[in-house]
């Protein structure tokens, strides 16, 4: 029998004022809350293409509004829907790592809803890495890792990792490197977090537009409205 994978999506309920803030200034809070909207979207659409996984959005948010919002999104029963709980990023992962493992699954890989252009490419090409190394991970150009995926439960990972910062991959890599644990990296790509990231990724699209849709008819809408206030 295949492998039972299981695919994590971890992000925050689009919210003006609490998601894309460093976006904020070159976007409105509003504006900013509709970009992530946008990209979540576009990653859940990408999930969906994956194959035979079991697919988590979990949500930053409350039992009751991360239900509301799943509903809201449409999402079908293919999909089961839960939430991070408290703590660090790394606090968070354990715990959803943990669980899967503990349901059964023998694969599992997490990515956040900042780098939806990834493809499902890339997601298959994590699970194929899990066949011979302990952990996965995309590196990011901040110095995080837009994801990571491991075989085994491995505290470790998550242990002790300056989240938010730009030492976050070479912290991770550290803690494997001490358990003991072998990994691979994925192509490096980058989130979009910073106004340069805005930039990048608009010009991306433009290159190639079919890799998000949503996230493409976001930015036509935002340089209308930019334009009609000139």
């Amino acid at each position: 029998m295949p492998a039972r994978n299981q695919i994590l999506v971890l992000t925050k309920l689009p919210r003006a004022g609490r998601v894309k803030t460093r976006l904020v200034g070159t976007l409105s809070a509003s504006e900013a809350a509709q970009l992530h909207r946008a990209c979540l979207q576009d990653t859940l659409r990408m999930v969906e293409t994956c194959g035979d996984a079991e697919r988590w959005l979990l949500l930053a948010a409350g039992s009751g509004n991360a239900r509301q919002f799943a509903h809201r999104l449409g999402l079908g029963r293919h999909w089961r829907v839960g939430t991070q709980g408290r703590g660090s990023l790394g606090d968070r992962l354990a715990r959803a790592f943990r669980r899967g493992f503990r349901e059964g699954a023998e694969r599992i890989v997490a990515v956040g809803s900042d780098s939806p252009w990834m493809g499902v490419e890339r997601l298959r090409a994590a699970f194929r890495a899990l066949v011979d190394a302990d952990v996965v991970l995309g590196p990011a150009a901040d110095g995080g890792y837009y994801l990571v995926g491991t075989r085994r439960f491995l505290p470790e990972l998550f242990e002790g990792i300056p989240w938010g910062s730009e030492r976050v991959l070479a912290a991770t890599l550290r803690a494997l490197r001490r358990c003991g644990a072998s990994w691979l990296l994925l192509p490096r790509d980058f989130d979009l977090d910073r106004p340069a990231d805005l930039r990048r990724a608009e010009r991306l699209l433009l290159a190639r537009p079919e890799l998000c849709p949503a996230l493409r008819d976001w930015f036509a809408r935002w340089r209308s409205a930019r334009s009609s206030l000139r």
